[in-house]
């Protein structure tokens, strides 16, 4: 496949992660109108959300490819978790790449790389 028709399906399968974020937050945004919710578990609620974000963007550009599914996820992974670091940036004052920052960052690049492994063989 030629390199236009793989960005444009990494492209598809990162709106798709986009999308699912969005509604993931909106989802936690209700639950924490109704409930208190702490901090600790807003961090693990936040990184299941992107979990399933990347999961589902990574199987779809992988599917859509049909082939090179680790490296069609591992891209997917940096591009959304690029993005999501713009987007904090932004909503920030302060910018800073902590350690916490580089654990999700390798976390975003394992689940789209074995998203997009996984992905190829379904």
């Amino acid at each position: 496949m030629e390199h236009r028709g793989i960005m444009v399906n990494i492209f598809k399968g990162l709106l798709r992660s986009i999308l699912i974020t969005l509604i993931g937050v909106f989802i936690l945004s209700l639950i924490m109108m109704v409930k208190d919710v702490n901090l600790k578990a807003l961090g693990i609620a936040w990184v299941i959300i992107t979990c399933i974000s990347i999961f589902v963007g990574a199987i779809y550009s992988a599917k859509k490819n049909q082939e090179r599914g680790w490296l069609v996820g591992l891209i997917l992974g940096l591009l959304y978790y690029i993005i999501l670091f713009i987007f904090t940036m932004i909503l920030k004052e302060k910018v800073s790449f902590v350690l916490y920052d580089f654990y999700r960052l390798i976390i975003a690049l394992a689940v789209g790389f074995f998203s997009g492994m996984l992905g190829i063989n379904t």
